[in-house]
């Protein structure tokens, strides 16, 4: 599809703003709020999205042994959500690009079956040297339901994000969850690199070659609708969240500073939350 034309979220067409930024062509939708490249500038072999670079490889590989509690503590809590939506208990999970698996451990203790998928071959093999059962199989081939389908930082590397969650509601369970996790758009830092192109090589969240697509609260609640999807979550919050925070290893003054941002509503982190309707519409 030719996203100069047409916006990828809520296929507006009328409403695009183009201009430049440094090196980079960007688009501006008016009607969603959705930020973006036109073009995949590198694509992850065999699929249609951006890829990770290694430095965030190397991150996530380094922190795995080290995170396990923070990610027990983060799993529990949101397991109490999650049932609490569902009203009965979360038996099955999906992690799409669940990078090291970091979550698997902690949703076997908690006795909930947790299955990890990864675009990237790197992460079968790094599961294999470390017990955890990361597969390569495409969304869009997996026969089995779940209960909650989870995609932590994945959604502004893709390309088609409608067609994305159309694939996460043709494995849900009825009543099933839609966990998404992104950068905010509309955060502190986010706002910083959109000051001057002089100033910052990215456009706010807008990263090329590796984030091609950035949302806004209002951008997921528009992808929700015309999925629709019951939207039961779009929260701002920062990096350290206690509930919604990522798994990492962060220093005092990023601690610090992700507080902060987070009280004042303007953290780093977006969370989309989205329950398939009493009565599955397509």
């Amino acid at each position: 599809m030719n996203y100069k034309t047409i916006c990828p979220v809520c296929q507006n067409k009328e409403h695009l703003n183009h201009f430049n930024w440094g090196e980079f062509y960007l688009i501006h939708c008016d009607y969603c709020e959705l930020d973006y490249c036109s073009k995949m500038i590198e694509k992850e072999i065999g699929g249609n999205s951006s890829p990770v670079n290694s430095s965030g490889i190397k991150m996530m590989s380094d922190i795995f042994h080290t995170t396990n509690d923070l990610a027990m503590i983060l799993a529990s809590k949101r397991k109490n959500i999650y049932e609490k939506l569902l009203n009965r208990d979360c038996k099955k999970v999906l992690e799409v690009g669940c990078g090291p698996g970091v979550f698997y451990k902690p949703w076997t203790y908690l006795k909930v079956e947790w299955t990890g998928i990864e675009i990237n071959p790197y992460w079968k093999d790094f599961g294999k040297e470390n017990g955890v059962p990361i597969s390569i199989e495409p969304i869009d081939s997996i026969k089995q339901k779940y209960d909650v389908v989870m995609a932590h930082q994945v959604i502004e590397h893709v390309e088609d994000p409608v067609t994305f969650l159309k694939n996460i509601k043709n494995v849900l369970n009825p009543k099933g969850i839609i966990h998404l996790e992104l950068p905010n758009q509309y955060s502190f830092t986010a706002r910083l690199r959109k000051i001057s192109s002089k100033l910052s090589n990215d456009y706010g969240f807008i990263q090329p070659p590796m984030h091609l697509r950035a949302y806004s609260k209002k951008t997921i609640k528009t992808l929700f609708n015309r999925l629709h999807l019951s939207s039961k979550l779009i929260y701002v919050c920062g990096n350290t969240d206690k509930v919604w925070g990522q798994v990492r290893k962060y220093n005092f003054f990023q601690k610090l500073l992700y507080s902060f941002t987070g009280v004042i509503g303007l953290g780093s982190l977006l969370i989309g939350i989205a329950q398939l309707n009493s009565r599955k519409e397509e």
